[in-house]
């Protein structure tokens, strides 16, 4: 599993949107997607690329 410490926000975007569209096939993170609305997915990836690595 990947760290997502660090990471830039637009990536962490792009990876969870496609999570959540289905785009990137996924064992659980497409179903947690999913249950999240867009603008808290902003608010994760502002989190998770504001930490340290």
């Amino acid at each position: 599993m990947e760290s997502l410490a660090g990471k830039p926000k637009d990536d962490l975007l792009t990876k969870m949107q496609d999570f959540k569209s289905g785009k990137k096939p996924a064992t659980l993170m497409h179903q947690i997607a999913k249950g999240y609305s867009d603008t808290q997915i902003d608010q994760l990836a502002s989190y998770f690329s504001a930490l340290k690595k």
